[in-house]
């Protein structure tokens, strides 16, 4: 059986109406998957056997792993890239979110360059780079009245977490189950990224998992009763309003507003964590959904691909860290690589390129792609449901309605890894979670070729009908 996406377990597959796949189909498209992929990413081939005996997988990062190896990139412009073998795909990747502007943005392109030729860093704050960023995150997110750069979305969340304990005096924190805030041991918790929830993985410090408490997504009544029990105990409460990793599913207004207040009304710090959902419109999900947190954490999309994150919120919870207000505060926050000139130049140009036009554009774009996604489940009568917010999306192979990390779970990834893989050879740069996002560069034709790419794979797969 194929290693490129590893066997299907199952001795078949439910595929619309019922109707019952057997294992020989499902085998037979992963075979004609790999055969294909091979075929086209030789130097792919060749590269990962040069890399894997000095790094890891063969990738020097934590992304980008396939098996049986990582397709290598060379190039990138606007809405496409290109591996090693000349291949051209269309992006729906994006970088990680990192790039909802494309690649090589010609203004963030500028900027980057004219500040590499002035210094990447001196150790020291640039004349304006540092306050302009500031004041245009809080000219965006009013709620963010102090601002603090890292160099990452986990070093925000993970230093975030920190202040609010520092802040309430108290010891835990609540998290989302299925909830991804980084790779410190607080979000490794039930972060949605291991196949069993309640993992607890490997080399965390021992007591850990003892200071997450876990509360269920879109239950604002079961959250409320398990935040309300654990009140004493509790300094903040940290959520993506689009629960990204877990598959891209939205959170409701009505279990936002209900976390804002009953963690209100007990003292407790509410974190949105916005490394993902800052644009999906010009005030990040907080603006969209009209909820105002205590502290926010941002990254990905504000560095213009370069690495950039920030954590901020309410004043008097910032002073914390303000060396003028104590020179010997034990809650100093310092980091090499946080908000560096160069990253900040890229992440200034990018923000202002993201005008409310192309915020506009990029939402349409989303919910036509979504849209598309709808009516090829329905012609081919398959169990495909699709979710998202704004630009970003997540495809699913269930039945149920797709509402939070278990009914996610729901999904059959067996038969969505095979699915976005066989994308690849289509022409397709997707995430193999089957989590994609639509960038301003892209119009409906690009979109178009998305749809038409999924359509063929289903057709291809035995699993459509119709």
């Amino acid at each position: 059986m194929t290693d490129l996406v590893g066997a299907v377990e199952t001795s078949s597959v439910r595929a619309g109406n019922g109707r019952i796949v057997d294992q020989h189909t499902l085998d037979a498209w992963a075979s004609e998957i790999e055969q294909e992929f091979v075929r086209r990413t030789p130097s792919s081939k060749a590269a990962f056997e040069r890399s894997r005996d000095l790094i890891p997988g063969g990738v020097p990062g934590g992304l980008g792993f396939l098996s049986p190896y990582p397709v290598y990139f060379e190039r990138a412009e606007g809405a496409y890239v290109w591996d090693a073998d000349g291949n051209k795909y269309l992006d729906v990747m994006s970088g990680d979110w990192l790039l909802p502007l494309g690649h090589v943005h010609p203004e963030v392109f500028s900027a980057t360059v004219r500040q590499l030729g002035a210094g990447t860093t001196y150790c020291s704050p640039h004349t304006t780079l540092g306050y302009e960023m500031a004041a245009e995150l809080n000219a965006r997110i009013p709620s963010l009245e102090r601002i603090r750069f890292t160099a990452s979305g986990t070093e925000a969340t993970m230093t975030a977490l920190r202040l609010a304990r520092a802040f309430t005096g108290r010891g835990k924190i609540a998290k989302m189950r299925g909830g991804y805030h980084g790779t410190h041991d607080l979000s490794l918790i039930a972060n949605g990224r291991f196949a069993d929830p309640d993992l607890v993985p490997p080399g965390l410090i021992p007591g850990a998992a003892d200071a997450v408490v876990i509360l269920p997504y879109n239950d604002p009544d079961g959250a409320e009763e398990i935040i309300t029990r654990h009140a004493p105990d509790l300094a903040a409460v940290i959520i993506e309003p689009v629960l990204g990793g877990s598959g891209m599913v939205a959170a409701t207004p009505d279990f936002l507003s209900r976390l804002r207040s009953v963690t209100e009304r007990h003292g407790i710090l509410l974190i949105f964590d916005e490394v993902v959902t800052f644009p999906v419109s010009p005030g990040g999900a907080q603006g969209l959904f009209g909820i105002r947190p205590d502290l926010t954490t941002l990254g990905k999309a504000i560095g213009g691909g370069l690495p950039l994150g920030a954590y901020g919120g309410r004043a008097d919870i910032m002073d914390l860290v303000d060396p003028v207000l104590d020179p010997v505060t034990q809650m100093r926050h310092g980091t090499t690589l946080g908000g560096i000139p160069v990253t900040l130049a890229a992440g200034l140009a990018q923000l202002r390129a993201l005008t409310p036009a192309v915020h506009e554009h990029l939402s349409a774009l989303g919910e036509y792609l979504r849209g598309g996604v709808r009516d090829i489940a329905q012609r081919r009568r398959v169990p495909l449901q699709v979710t998202g917010l704004a630009h970003f999306f997540g495809l699913h192979w269930t039945p149920a309605p797709v509402v939070d990390f278990d009914t996610a779970s729901a999904s059959d990834r067996k038969i969505t890894a095979l699915l976005t893989t066989s994308l690849y050879s289509q022409g397709i740069l997707m995430f193999k979670s089957a989590l994609g996002t639509v960038t301003a560069p892209m119009n409906e034709s690009d979109v178009d070729i998305f749809l038409a790419a999924v359509d063929r794979a289903l057709v291809h797969s035995g699993l459509a009908q119709g």
